[in-house]
């Protein structure tokens, strides 16, 4: 007989179930995987970007006079310059009648073009003697600096017999090169206004004179495509960057250039080379035009 007093308690008893958990739980999990594929995703980005970077060739930015960590010879800089406001002014006249062209991003010019690079007065901004000399001394970095030019080691004091040194009155790009691992490696740079450079004939960038390095044409492209590289001065936009254009199209050979006094605005005439004494000696040379070959992407024939 049962006691009516009696109430049964189950030992294990189950805690009620909240009829919301299930509902619950499934949100939960969906969050969580929400979660997950959006890290996923943003990593898969990240790196994405970061491949994108590195696909993506650079423009170096030197700024005036700066030595390379990879030079061809020391400096031969003869005293670092600094730009007038008045020469600024006649230089900002007369690229403002270039217009920039849409296939290239930059300015083009010809390399003659009166007042497009500048003079200290009558003193040279590059020592090109002292350069000869140390090439000289080192023919394996004489041969290596020739070849970046087409040039022979034989050619190179006479073929610096023909530049002429100028100081860049305009940022300006160009191919530049380097000297690693006993080879020249190429590079595209932009040059700072103010940096002192030999230039050919044709009024070609071919020296940058703070570290000896050669200098070829830029790549036949659009500056806008290349990733800035380097701390930017304070006057830099790709706007005001110029190109100097080395078509055959120029005249021929100058005789002598029409430069800007920087210190003044005033116009100098200056003779083209002949730094260096060499005795009446002479050696053939090739032509400016010829030497001024498209670069590796560059159609034949094509102009920059």
């Amino acid at each position: 007989m049962k006691d009516p007093d009696f109430a049964w308690v189950d030992p294990n008893p189950s805690d009620p179930i909240d009829p919301r958990t299930p509902v619950i739980l499934a949100v939960s999990g969906v969050l969580l995987i929400v979660l997950v594929v959006a890290t996923l995703v943003g990593v898969v980005l990240s790196n994405a970007g970061d491949d994108a970077d590195q696909s993506v060739e650079s423009v170096m930015l030197i700024a005036a006079n700066a030595t390379a960590t990879e030079p061809f010879s020391r400096s031969i800089v003869v005293v670092p310059v600094s730009i007038s406001d008045p020469a600024i002014a006649k230089v900002k006249d007369l690229l403002a009648q270039v217009p920039i062209r849409a296939d290239r991003g930059v300015r083009m010019v010809s390399g003659v073009l009166p007042g497009l690079y500048g003079a200290a007065g009558q003193t040279d901004p590059c020592d090109v003697v002292t350069l000869a000399n140390d090439l000289d001394a080192d023919p394996m970095t004489a041969q290596v600096w020739g070849l970046a030019l087409g040039i022979t080691p034989q050619q190179v004091p006479y073929y610096l017999n023909t530049l002429t040194g100028v100081v860049l009155m305009a940022d300006t790009w160009v191919t530049t090169h380097s000297l690693s691992g006993g080879v020249a490696k190429a590079k595209q740079a932009v040059l700072q206004a103010g940096n002192a450079i030999l230039i050919d004939p044709l009024g070609v960038p071919r020296v940058q004179c703070a570290s000896s390095a050669p200098l070829t044409p830029p790549d036949n492209d659009t500056l806008r495509n290349y990733r800035v590289d380097g701390d930017q001065w304070a006057e830099f936009t790709p706007q005001s960057v110029v190109a100097v254009n080395y078509s055959v199209d120029t005249g021929g050979p100058a005789t002598d250039f029409t430069l800007i006094d920087i210190r003044t605005g005033q116009q100098i005439i200056r003779k083209v080379g002949d730094a260096i004494d060499l005795g009446g000696a002479s050696l053939p040379l090739p032509d400016p035009a010829v030497m001024n070959v498209p670069p590796p992407n560059q159609p034949e024939g094509g102009n920059p």
